[in-house]
């Protein structure tokens, strides 16, 4: 019993294993986007639908997570692709211009994105893809952020539209991208305290509105007991 439950086992972490390095196989490293996605003007995109704007960025740097996003919407419909055993999940919901896709099957290297879009007053729009995730570089975190031109076809990268929020080596960001609203969320986690930042949306971009510090929920309940 002992020796068919470990060579179960076996079975299932190999599986998983080769699951993993079948899903990655053909992906490019999120630190190479992170590095080129600001250099590079996006062609022949014909129209600004999340999907096709994916599809087109995916082109250029393809990654499973975009290739599972770009399948399940072209579906049409809100729902989510499943790969053995719920390892990937994506979460799609058009009406709102949201996907997001994660990977839940190896603890040593987690990865996710999200997406969106906002319609610009001037009749373009706003694309925002966030990828994070842990490999050979831990917590690589970034947004690439582009204006479609419907007239032009083309997403042109708008790397500072969000100025002064930077990982840095001691400060943490990660980026809320709105999936319901237009209200873009920074968090930010460091020495120093950890705080929110709350961006409204303008018509053209989003705009610093205010900051808050998260509360420690840990701390405050353990002084209310203290004080009783």
């Amino acid at each position: 019993m002992k020796k068919f439950f470990l060579m179960t086992l076996f079975t299932l972490i190999t599986g998983m294993t080769a699951v993993g390095q079948n899903l990655f196989s053909g992906s490019t490293d999120l630190e190479i986007i992170a590095n080129e996605w600001e250099k590079t003007i996006l062609t022949d995109v014909p129209d600004g639908s999340l999907a096709t704007m994916l599809d087109c960025f995916n082109k250029k740097w393809p990654t499973w997570m975009l290739r599972s996003a770009v399948k399940t919407m072209k579906k049409g419909v809100d729902g989510r692709e499943t790969y053995n055993n719920d390892q990937i999940v994506v979460r799609n919901k058009p009406k709102n211009g949201f996907v997001e896709v994660n990977w839940w099957g190896d603890a040593e290297r987690l990865e996710f994105m999200r997406a969106c879009y906002w319609k610009r007053s001037n009749g373009h729009r706003l694309l925002g893809i966030y990828f994070g995730g842990t490999n050979s570089y831990p917590n690589i975190h970034f947004v690439c952020f582009y204006d479609y031109d419907m007239k032009r076809h083309t997403l042109t990268p708008e790397p500072q539209i969000i100025d002064g929020f930077r990982t840095t080596e001691d400060r943490k960001f990660y980026y809320d991208l709105p999936e319901e609203g237009k209200e873009l969320r920074i968090t930010e986690y460091g020495s120093q305290g950890n705080f929110v930042h709350i961006f409204k949306w303008d018509g053209m971009k989003p705009v610093f509105s205010k900051s808050e510090k998260i509360k420690d929920e840990v701390d405050e309940e353990h002084c209310d007991e203290e004080e009783e």
